[in-house]
């Protein structure tokens, strides 16, 4: 059954190319022994029947986007009917000494490389000889299929609650018949004329329960002049130049309970603790570089789930908060204090609201006006960096019994943005998944070390408070 892409679902397809490709990534890792058979090779074969065997738990990963009538109406999720399993699971081995920063080279260049329009949306790249005897598992899915938090629960669909070895039983399955080219146009047409039909609705909702849209209103409109400030527009910042084509991953632990302690102490949540944590980070970048002064901000762009009642499925289903990082703040406690009440002034004016509320106005737009607009995102002045947090599994996971040691988000980067940091909890840790271009980043490892040192004072000064 086809499914119409949102206008969100859509800007994300919009705005891809060469240079900035718009997957979600993950790089998993994991014991490698029961991935292996007796003569030490990954068992692919086995791990193929078994993600095949459960990909009706989630359809849209055997769909692709076809576009809409004359490329404007609205792209549509259908089948692929020669869906291959082989065109989405496959292997590679890393270079020695097979280190976390050869991981991290090799990790840049396949996620540097857009996904194929002509398959659905998504693989899984397993990367052999990882040192310590462990099994990386790369992890591209495109953000027009789904956002962090969905994708995040698509692991748990994919992986086991146990180490006992699934039993897998061979599926069969078709691909639904694609619509008519009769049935596709009627329904693209009526998408296009949608403007009219749903300004008639709202404004006969609007004469029938007046106060019920005022209301509704009020709260996105008290959002919205949130966004009409000078704040608005984000500090200057050399992270933020035009970037290239490379792409290197670095790999940052942080402690789960340390943090969950510093944000307890500090009557802050582990969202403010690790922005103020990154806050750190960027400053002993700035520093390193001479270009930091105690005035210094930067501003974050800080995705932010909508609850949309029982089950998200997978979907994009985000709003965002901008938020200040006061960079130029030496004591690291006071950092995150401000941090605290900037997300806590965000969430009073319902300031996630406010992009909710411009999606709604983009939804009967063309293509092509839709396409522009995103385009604008490559020069967009509004935010420094994403920064996101999503929350991980509770419980150990298993891939045919091998259990996921660690994993670590990426987000993508869009046209004028160095690095992009991205957080999951599991198994004790946050785990922080660094995304730069190498060019406009070459002292990643400054920022890297600045966020264990800042996870270190922050620790300290909240025991010593």
């Amino acid at each position: 059954m086809s499914q119409t892409l949102t206008p969100l679902d859509a800007a994300f397809l919009h705005v891809e190319s060469d240079r900035t490709p718009m997957h979600m990534a993950s790089i998993a890792i994991f014991e490698a022994g029961p991935l292996e058979d007796e003569d030490g090779n990954l068992r692919i074969d086995e791990l193929r029947r078994l993600i095949e065997s459960r990909l009706d738990l989630v359809p849209k990963l055997r769909q692709r986007a076809h576009d809409g009538l004359l490329h404007e109406a609205p792209p549509v999720w259908t089948d692929e009917p020669s869906f291959d399993i082989a065109d989405h699971v496959r292997t590679c081995r890393l270079p020695e000494p097979g280190t976390e920063v050869e991981l991290g080279q090799l990790a840049g260049q396949i996620l540097a490389t857009p996904l194929d329009r002509q398959h659905p949306l998504w693989e899984l790249i397993f990367v052999e000889g990882l040192c310590g005897h462990r099994t990386a598992l790369i992890e591209k899915l495109h953000h027009s299929m789904a956002d962090g938090i969905a994708a995040a629960e698509l692991a748990t669909v994919l992986l086991d609650l146990t180490p006992d070895t699934p039993t897998v039983e061979r599926t069969v399955w078709a691909a639904s018949e694609a619509p008519s080219t009769l049935r596709s146009t009627v329904r693209d047409i009526e998408k296009l004329g949608a403007l009219s039909l749903r300004l008639v609705a709202w404004g006969g909702w609007t004469v029938l329960h007046p106060i019920r849209r005022s209301r509704s209103w009020a709260k996105k409109g008290e959002a919205l002049r949130t966004l009409i400030t000078p704040r608005t527009f984000a500090p200057r910042s050399p992270l933020n130049g035009q970037i290239g084509p490379k792409r290197e991953v670095h790999f940052v632990r942080l402690d789960l309970e340390e943090v969950r302690e510093v944000a307890h102490r500090s009557g802050a949540t582990i969202n403010d603790a690790v922005l103020a944590i990154v806050t750190g980070g960027l400053r002993e970048l700035l520093l390193g570089r001479g270009e930091l002064d105690s005035a210094s901000q930067m501003q974050a762009l800080v995705p932010v789930g909508l609850a949309t009642g029982e089950g998200r499925g997978m979907a994009n289903r985000v709003s965002a908060y901008f938020v200040r990082l006061p960079v130029g703040q030496e004591d690291p406690m006071a950092a995150l204090h401000a941090i605290a009440a900037d997300t806590t002034q965000n969430k009073q004016h319902h300031q996630e609201l406010a992009a909710d509320a411009v999606l709604q106005l983009l939804e009967p737009l063309p293509q092509s006006l839709l396409a522009l607009g995103s385009g604008l995102i490559n020069y967009q002045p509004f935010f420094n960096l994403i920064v996101t947090n999503v929350p991980g599994p509770t419980i150990p996971l298993y891939a045919l019994g091998a259990e996921l040691l660690e994993a670590f988000p990426i987000v993508p980067l869009a046209g004028n943005q160095g690095i992009g940091v991205a957080a999951l909890s599991y198994g004790g840790h946050i785990n922080l998944g660094i995304f730069t271009d190498p060019d406009l980043c070459p002292d990643i490892e400054t920022f890297c070390e600045g966020v264990r040192s800042t996870q270190r004072a922050l620790s300290v000064a909240s025991v010593g408070g």
